[in-house]
């Protein structure tokens, strides 16, 4: 499978998972969300990788992959999941975008990637999009449940940065270990150690993250959590670390960030609500500015 194909299907899935997420996320909390949804996602990728018989990686790559795992899904997924929480999953996921840019400097100064001007006028477009479409992006009186802000915008807007930055710097450092890997192994051991990670510190981000809401956990969350965790981590992430082992960092981020644009038509589709013209335009401006970054 071409890389570019497989960063494109990891975000159209991240744009799936992600409205299946949105309501239990508001419900349970950020957190609590994640660590739950990787319990699920663990048994599941760890059960293939032994079955393949594929789970032996080398010891360099165990310590990079969990290093990427505590970066990118103890930080970065339950931050996110806490900008889920706050300002709902259209916002959020047009600010998880930022991290395409990101990747793309970090891939310049780690692995020595080319970076133009194109590059730096992409990274500027991106920013751009970004705050239109959370500035302008809801139509005024939408009460849905899905644009709701519950606390400030700009205490979600934080966190969903928080998401990108670590989502970019777990992508980073999980390059060395998928190249030439098997991309279920590598993200069976990321998982594994992100979830024990997520356990021991649960209280901490519990806290960190300001979670006032914690519903009882019953049978429907579980099959939520199940569907969305398939859908977004084991299949989607397995998907982008396959394109970062593959293909170019940069290319491979940017091509991923595209879930805003995806996400639209889903929303519109889900809630019967058209979005308004700015959430169109900054999506399309984010993801346009990420195309500059494809050299």
């Amino acid at each position: 499978m071409p890389y570019e194909l497989a960063a494109l299907g990891a975000a159209a899935l991240w744009a799936v998972g992600g409205l299946i997420a949105a309501g239990p996320a508001r419900e349970l909390g950020g957190p609590r969300f994640t660590r739950i949804r990787m319990v699920f996602v663990t048994i599941v990728l760890g059960a293939i990788t032994i079955a393949q018989g594929t789970w032996r990686l080398p010891t360099g790559d165990i310590v990079l992959l969990g290093l990427s795992g505590l970066v990118g899904l103890l930080i970065g997924d339950a931050a996110l999941f806490t900008a889920f929480a706050r300002i709902g999953p259209r916002r959020t996921s047009v600010l998880f975008t930022t991290n395409a840019p990101m990747a793309a400097v970090l891939g310049v100064v780690v692995f020595g990637e080319r970076f133009t001007w194109l590059a730096l006028l992409g990274a500027t477009a991106t920013v751009a999009g970004v705050m239109i479409a959370v500035a302008f992006g809801t139509a005024r009186g939408d009460t849905h449940r899905f644009e709701v802000v519950e606390g400030t915008m700009r205490a979600g807007v934080i966190w969903g940065l928080i998401g990108a930055v670590g989502q970019a710097l777990g992508g980073i450092l999980a390059k060395p270990a998928v190249e030439g890997a098997d991309a279920i192994a590598a993200a069976a051991w990321r998982a594994v150690i992100a979830t024990v990670a997520l356990w021991i510190f649960a209280p901490q981000l519990d806290r960190i993250a300001g979670v006032t809401r914690r519903a009882p956990f019953t049978w429907r969350y579980a099959v939520i959590l199940f569907a969305s965790g398939m859908i977004a981590m084991v299949i989607g992430m397995t998907l982008l670390l396959y394109a970062l082992g593959e293909g170019d960092v940069g290319v491979a981020t940017i091509l991923s960030a595209t879930t805003p644009v995806l996400m639209l038509p889903m929303l519109w589709a889900s809630t019967r609500r058209r979005p308004p013209w700015p959430a169109w335009a900054g999506a399309a401006l984010t993801v346009a500015g990420a195309a500059l970054l494809i050299r």
